[in-house]
């Protein structure tokens, strides 16, 4: 299991990472034009070819980066190019138009640089990121970290107009001793996550990240109209952009921290309760051919149902937790007491042969878990309603054990 840790680089090294992200830009950059310049002359080159030209044309240059660090800079433009070669085979073989399909184009000016293990040594409390031999490494003191890393990234971070590392640390997973039940989780438009562990059904509320999700909808609207009425790369056409970005950078800041506090709490929950495998629905295609109405597809489209998954995936692995995908067409339409379908005209449902009712998302939750476990809920009868959690800025896990897998420290 790897964990990461966000650590900001001191004011002295920040002119110094700068450089480094400069360079890291340049290798990138060559990259990036002489893959081009093979394409248009028809030249396939293979991999070997690819890293001898580079080496070749670094050695030439003065380079401040470390030699695992300008060659993880052009392995990036090597790795995007192989993944795209395979999207336009794949395209070929299903008969769909790849003429937007483009190789890496794209020159950057700036590009993040990695550090291999070889370059990150740690030595007590004091983490060093070494460059090339005589140049200056850059130091960072009293931190947080016991194991050696994997690798870290210098990333700059827009909203702070600084440099930091994401240093990647292989821990070990904590093992959830106690016995192994089954939560079902339903993932929804309008709730996120609607749970289900054999007795009680949990609901997480989504009126805070819908409203956000509102918001920015709202904001990309409005900087559309004002950039479609500017000359494109004006005075005032650069600074709606930069603009645009620092508040859409905001916003998805916050949606993040909803998801976070959100799965957090989920994975607490089950730590508490002695839950050992999660059960999702698995929702591959369901954007495919999506014809609701223009609202209802943007909705869709715009559903973060994979983010989430991942962040449950990731979390219950620390967590010692098995997550398993069952398919969960018509989970929503069948009547968990007597089997019958169904069709739910609101958020309510209600079975026309047995009379049973509930809410719609929890009677998702608990076809999930009955597809799983292959049992007869008959009991479902006396559920009682579900529990909600709503977000709020200081929402924590409903157990005090620790079980964040990204972490930060200062």
């Amino acid at each position: 299991m790897d964990k990461t840790y966000i650590l900001p680089v001191p004011e002295e090294y920040q002119v110094l990472a700068r450089e480094l992200s400069k360079q890291s830009g340049k290798i990138y950059s060559k990259a990036v034009s002489f893959l081009k310049r093979m394409n248009k002359k028809g030249i396939k080159i293979s991999r070997k070819t690819f890293d001898r030209y580079m080496e070749w044309w670094i050695h030439q240059k003065d380079f401040v980066l470390h030699s695992q660090s300008k060659q993880a800079a052009y392995q990036q433009v090597w790795t995007n190019y192989v993944a795209t070669l395979r999207k336009i085979q794949k395209a070929k073989k299903k008969g769909k138009d790849i003429s937007r399909i483009r190789l890496p184009y794209r020159n950057k000016r700036y590009n993040k640089v990695v550090f291999k293990e070889s370059a990150v040594h740690l030595k007590g409390n004091v983490l060093i990121f070494s460059n090339k031999k005589g140049y200056k490494a850059i130091v960072l003191k009293d931190v947080m970290i016991r194991t050696t890393p994997k690798y870290a990234e210098l990333i700059y971070h827009h909203s702070k107009k600084k440099y930091y590392f994401h240093v990647v640390v292989e821990v070990e997973g904590k093992k959830n001793e106690k016995d192994k039940g089954v939560l079902a989780i339903d993932l929804g438009v309008i709730h996120p996550m609607v749970c289900f562990d054999g007795q009680n059904v949990l609901l997480y509320n989504g009126g805070v990240l819908n409203s956000k999700l509102r918001y920015r909808n709202k904001k990309i609207a409005e900087f559309q109209e004002k950039l479609s009425k500017c000359q494109k790369n004006s005075q005032r056409y650069r600074k709606l952009t930069r603009a645009k970005r620092r508040i859409l950078t905001k916003i998805n800041h916050q949606i993040r921290d909803v998801l976070e506090k959100y799965t957090s709490h989920l994975m607490g929950y089950c730590v508490k309760n002695g839950i050992g495998i999660i059960v999702l629905g698995d929702l591959k295609g369901i954007r495919n051919g999506a014809k609701h109405g223009k609202v209802a597809n943007q909705e869709v489209h715009q559903w973060m149902f994979k983010k989430v998954a991942k962040r449950i995936e990731q979390k219950a692995q620390f967590a010692g937790i098995k997550v398993v995908y069952v398919r969960e067409n018509g989970t929503s339409q069948v009547c968990p007491l007597c089997g019958s379908k169904n069709r739910p005209q609101n958020r309510n449902y209600e079975c026309k042969k047995c009379g049973f009712r509930y809410y719609r998302d929890g009677v998702g939750a608990i076809n999930i878990y009955r597809k799983y476990t292959g049992g007869n809920l008959l009991v479902v009868g006396l559920l009682a309603c579900p529990t909600g959690v709503r977000f709020k800025e200081h929402l924590c896990c409903p157990t005090e054990w620790n079980i964040h897998p990204v972490g930060k420290t200062a």
